[in-house]
């Protein structure tokens, strides 16, 4: 029983949302119809013919209602800002959470007094930590240059330490 009440309320939102649209977000919906449910892509059709938008299913051979081939990307583009926004701030949550590791481990390291080294550490994880609170802040791309840079200093780090255990 709550699965059909919840498939009609379903049902009612996108049937509202795609009636709500204007002409041009329908077209773009009848571009990118392979994107969505079937029934969906059917009610965008039949709404852009009511519309007057097309007058047949045949019209969307027309190559305006092609549909966009992806390309392939490693970050897919989200179209979508609200969804944008939220990438966005859980990548710097991500990033805030990475400086931090080194900060808490150098800290440790230098409070128990063992090398310069763990000062380098935790002065590392501090400029990284600061550079991520900042770039949360402002969203300068300066700062995803100095984190870059910071990264590469990293592997480097890395790279040295793995090789010095032998």
């Amino acid at each position: 029983m709550v699965e059909n009440s919840k498939q009609k309320s379903q049902e009612k939102d996108y049937k509202e949302i795609i009636a709500s649209h204007s002409d041009v977000e329908l077209k773009n919906v009848l571009k990118k119809r392979k994107l969505y449910r079937k029934e969906a892509a059917e009610f965008a059709i039949n709404e852009a013919i009511r519309r007057g938008i097309i007058y047949s299913e045949q019209d969307l051979f027309a190559k305006e209602f092609q549909v966009e081939q992806e390309k392939f990307s490693i970050f897919p583009t989200v179209e979508n800002e609200k969804t944008k926004a939220k990438y966005i701030k859980s990548i710097i949550r991500t990033l805030i959470v990475i400086g931090v590791i080194p900060l808490i481990y150098g800290g440790i390291q230098v409070f128990n007094l063992q090398s310069v080294e763990s000062v380098l550490i935790f002065l590392f994880g501090a400029a990284w930590s600061i550079s991520a609170f900042q770039f949360k802040r402002t969203q300068n791309s300066r700062l995803v240059y100095f984190l870059i840079f910071l990264t590469v200093l990293a592997i480097a780090f890395l790279i040295r330490y793995f090789l010095g255990l032998n």
